[in-house]
């Protein structure tokens, strides 16, 4: 038995060493070291951490920056790519516009001058015409120039003047050609008489 008991006590007696050089060989955590002085920055030194966490935050305000900088030019390219889009569209009605007018001046024409023509043959062409500036009427195109307008160069073209007594100063007394304008781009401008 006494051999059992000393077998029983020198695992043990290892643990205990192996407890012990453990605890010689690694300093203990919670003991600053006493060689070297914590820097901080009461006796003029900077703590490390607090130096890399100085220049982070200031990399990360860079980038904030940066993104933010970046979120605002991609929003200005949106909105400048969809004013030119609507540019582009609005031209290109324009264009189609301006080469089919000379067949809405030519059916006007026609309704004027139905003298002699049978009843059916006026409300065909009054039919027609109506069809036609409804038509332009869906794709945003609006006639301009009426008589008893106040004459506005932008919109209309004075190609004669009379004297009348009984018609205010810059008055479009006759139209010889409506005009025709899609949003605030016109297409053509109305031919018209104007009142001096």
């Amino acid at each position: 038995m006494s051999k059992n008991k000393e077998k029983g006590k020198q695992p043990q007696e290892e643990e205990v060493t192996q407890e012990q050089q453990l605890e010689q060989e690694t300093p203990c955590a919670s003991a600053p070291e006493q060689d070297q002085p914590e820097k901080t920055e009461e006796n003029g030194g900077t703590d490390p951490i607090s130096a890399e966490l100085k220049k982070l935050k200031e990399e990360l305000s860079k980038q904030k920056d940066l993104l933010l900088r970046t979120a605002a030019e991609y929003e200005n390219f949106r909105k400048r790519t969809e004013r030119e889009k609507r540019a582009i569209y609005t031209d290109a009605t324009a264009d189609a516009v301006a080469a089919i007018l000379p067949i809405a001046d030519s059916l006007e024409f026609a309704v004027k001058a139905q003298d002699g023509a049978t009843e059916e043959y006026q409300k065909g062409l009054e039919l027609v015409n109506k069809q036609f500036q409804e038509a332009l009427g869906k794709l945003g195109v609006t006639a301009i120039g009426e008589a008893g307008q106040e004459f506005d160069p932008a919109l209309h073209n004075a190609v004669a003047h009379v004297d009348d007594d009984t018609v205010a100063d810059n008055i479009i007394v006759e139209v010889f050609q409506k005009g025709y304008v899609l949003g605030e781009k016109v297409i053509r401008h109305a031919m018209v008489k104007v009142a001096n």
